[in-house]
């Protein structure tokens, strides 16, 4: 599909103070038939110029246009990335012939303009410091040095700057790589409906210098594309024509030749360039009024017969000398070609002939049966009974089920594939709505539009295209967003039973816990070949162990592998009974000694990084207690963490996670509190409350919280990259923070596969741990999934 609006290009090209009709390098044109699925409906304009001391021939740059637009059309896929793949294979050209000519001392730098229009929208490529002049209702300059850079061929890179804009009917566009003086406050100047030819003199007496630019006119019409060439004033027509000829002197034998101007015989040139080299005979008619620029005419013309002197010196009298010849698309006499139709006609035409069929089918039918049960019966003679009024009504129900059967069939087999298109055409246009953006908000919405009409277009059916621009558009939000995706694998199968509620994990090098927070117990899963295998045999809950009454138990951690009791997993009730547990063991019980004011709440606990200290979080007493313990024994009295500031959220504290030097609380609020870890009972402690939680990401700001975040759990990764780690539980996602005296730096959320977080989406992660190989475990549902190499 072609579109509808026809395209007249004139270029201008000065050099040397002589005008030359023709612009090396520019080109236009419909798709072909044969091209890359993709490109089917995208009319190219291709615009380059190069300049250094390396000699560019007419013949070169013929060369050259013709294989970028061979490589524009056989690149499937989305149309920016064709796009791109076309600057790219332009810069590399102009790389290598750069790497020959080192030597030489010689170089050379190109610059690009690359549009695409599909129906009315133009989608543009700049490579280089060019402008692109819109002008319409209102004139807009389409320029950026930075994105677009200084010119191709200088490095390895292409820099390319993407912007988009729709035209009218009546619309210019003005294509400069260099931008004249005086051009711009001419330009700006315009609007829409303007006189091609008044704005050609006056950009041509706005500068006398060099000149090497092209304007497009945009018209209602079939998808034409014709290019203009400048002719020169003619001279007025001589009106001795009508006279009756004069006898020449019998001496001379023939007519006095009269020279013929510069003017005139580049007009018959241009002229005889125009009409082709097919022997016939053809003459420019004057302009059509509405369907042409003013002073443009058709350089290919009808076959007209023989016309006497004096009628060719009357109509050369009356017909106004013509400014322009148009050229059809490939530069010969033939008038260009009409558009493709659109496939929306194809696939509803094809519907409006199968309903008409049908309905035909019908009153055949109908007629037929009226015409044939008679002659079944006996008494042929005899008068021939009414139908029945049963018979009628099923037919009239019988044959509008019929056409809507067919009707459903046809729609299905031709209207899932307008579906499809409509859609995608709308992501794609999306997609480019967020290309040279420079507000977040905007390139947002616009990525996130592209993947809501790729959703609706792949209900219909899924295409390589829609998969590409699918992932492309993922990959600028997770860009935005500071998401990095891990392919996650299901840890335990079968899955835990559905009565299992994981509350809180914890890993080591080789194993992996999970806190049931329906019994209160915690179940052990071994690594294997294949996953991880939950050991039935392993025993850490609720129960008397000696003396120590131990209830459900509401938090975990590993312990180092040293330590008094030969465990794995320590683990608390909410009295401050601690049980440590070890696979084949017996668990054994021991119990904290109580503060001065007795415990009001435990909600969690956490080890420092060496198990040297234990700390107990207990929001309803404002307080968090420290107990100093040896091998994995915490047989002293507590000692409160903090000195004269307490945080001033500590009864919402939700977690904690802690270092050798610093201790950090996590709220219901989303805000983390740090504090530095002094020697106990020497220096008091310091807190930053709340910590500022920096976010360098687009459209983000820095602050106590996470704009798009509320986290529930944490927990500390220990060198070589320390780092912490922070649940948001309704995305599944992990936030990864780096730690500073005072602030957590944001580095990435870690999140699943977008297919694997649909196939999870609308369940909650409930839990996560981190082993020392840097495993991460994510319960969710009732699975458990892990991930390996994490950063």
């Amino acid at each position: 599909m072609t579109g509808e609006l026809d395209l007249n290009l004139l270029p201008f090209y000065r050099l040397g103070g002589q005008e030359w009709p023709t612009l090396p390098g520019l080109t236009a044109l419909n798709p072909p038939k044969k091209c890359a699925r993709g490109r089917e409906d995208d009319r190219l304009i291709l615009y380059l110029a190069i300049s250094g001391n390396i000699p560019f021939s007419s013949t070169d740059y013929n060369r050259l246009t013709g294989q970028l637009v061979e490589r524009f059309y056989q690149t499937p896929g989305s149309l920016t990335s064709a796009m791109r793949r076309v600057a790219e294979s332009f810069n590399q050209s102009l790389v290598s012939l750069n790497l020959r000519s080192t030597g030489r001392g010689q170089h050379t730098v190109g610059r690009l303009i690359l549009g695409s229009l599909r129906g009315a929208q133009l989608v543009l490529v700049q490579c280089g410091p060019t402008h692109v002049f819109h002008i319409g209702a209102q004139a807009r300059h389409f320029h950026d040095a930075q994105i677009s850079g200084r010119g191709l061929g200088a490095s390895q890179t292409t820099p390319v700057f993407f912007s988009q804009t729709d035209l009218e009917p009546g619309d210019l566009l003005a294509l400069c790589p260099h931008l004249p003086a005086g051009w711009e406050a001419a330009l700006q100047a315009e609007r829409s409906g303007a006189s091609l030819e008044a704005l050609r003199r006056k950009l041509l007496a706005s500068n006398q210098d060099d000149l090497n630019a092209a304007i497009i006119q945009a018209q209602a019409g079939n998808g034409n594309i014709s290019f203009l060439k400048a002719l020169p004033p003619q001279p007025a027509p001589d009106r001795r024509a009508d006279l009756p000829p004069v006898s020449a002197p019998a001496a001379q034998g023939q007519a006095e030749e009269r020279p013929v101007s510069p003017a005139r015989r580049m007009a018959q040139i241009l002229s005889q360039s125009a009409a082709g080299s097919e022997g016939v005979q053809r003459t420019p008619p004057p302009a059509v009024a509405g369907g042409e620029p003013e002073g443009l005419v058709p350089a290919a013309a009808v076959q007209r017969a023989p016309a006497r002197p004096a009628e060719q010196a009357e109509e050369k009298a009356q017909r106004p000398a013509s400014r322009f010849i148009r050229q059809s698309q490939a530069g010969d006499s033939q008038p260009a070609q009409p558009a493709v139709p659109p496939r929306r006609r194809q696939v509803f035409g094809w519907l409006a002939r199968a309903l008409r069929a049908v309905r035909h089918m019908g009153q055949v039918a109908s007629a037929g049966v009226k015409r044939f049960l008679p002659r079944m019966l006996p008494g042929e003679d005899e008068p021939s009974p009414p139908l029945t009024r049963p018979f009628l009504a099923v037919t009239a129900i019988a044959i509008p089920l019929v056409v809507a059967t067919v009707a459903v069939l046809v729609y299905m087999r031709y209207g899932t594939p307008a579906q499809y298109e409509e859609n995608y055409q709308l992501a794609v246009n999306s997609a480019v709505g967020a290309i040279g953006q420079d507000d977040p908000a905007v390139v947002r919405h616009a990525w996130e539009s592209a993947i809501y009409y790729l959703d609706k277009a792949e209900s219909y059916k899924v295409t390589t295209e829609s998969q590409e621009l699918r992932v492309e558009a993922q990959n600028a939000l997770d860009t935005m967003d500071g998401i990095i995706r891990l392919n996650f694998r299901a840890a335990i199968s079968p899955a835990l039973n559905k009565t299992v509620q994981v509350s809180r994990m914890a890993a080591s090098e080789t194993d992996l816990y999970l806190l049931n927070a329906t019994a209160g117990n915690v179940l052990r899963a071994f690594e294997t070949a294949g996953g991880y295998e939950v050991d039935p045999s392993f025993e850490c809950g609720p129960g008397t162990f000696g003396d120590v009454q131990v209830g459900a138990l509401i938090d975990i951690a590993t312990l180092p592998a040293y330590n008094q009791f030969g465990a794995t997993l320590l683990a608390m009730d909410g009295s401050g009974a601690l049980l440590y547990c070890a696979p084949g063991e017996e668990p054994q019980a021991a119990r904290l000694a109580a503060p001065d004011i007795s415990f009001k709440g435990i909600a969690g606990f956490t080890l420092d990084t060496d198990a040297n200290n234990l700390y107990i979080l207990d929001p309803a007493a404002n307080a968090v207690w420290v107990y100093a313990g040896y091998q994995g024994s915490y047989a002293d009295l507590p000692i409160f963490f903090f000195g004269e500031q307490i945080p001033a959220e500590m009864s919402s504290a939700i977690e904690l996670a802690a270092t050798r030097d610093d201790l950090y609380l996590l709220f219901a609020s989303g805000q983390v509190t740090i504090c530095t870890v002094s020697r106990l009972d020497e220096v008091p402690t310091r807190c930053y409350d709340p910590a500022t939680l920096v976010d360098n990401r687009p459209g983000h700001q820095s602050g106590p919280t996470i704009t798009d975040a509320l986290f529930t759990q944490m927990t500390f990764a220990s060198p070589p990259d320390p780092s912490l780690y922070l649940l948001v539980p309704n995305t599944q996602a992990v936030y990864r923070f780096s730690p500073r005296p005072d602030s957590l730096n944001l580095q990435a959320q870690l999140r699943a596969t977008v297919n694997q977080s649909r196939e999870l989406s609308g369940l909650q992660a409930s839990a996560m741990a981190i082993s020392p190989s840097r495993y991460l475990f994510l319960s969710i549902g009732n699975q458990v999934y892990y991930a390996t190499d994490v950063p």
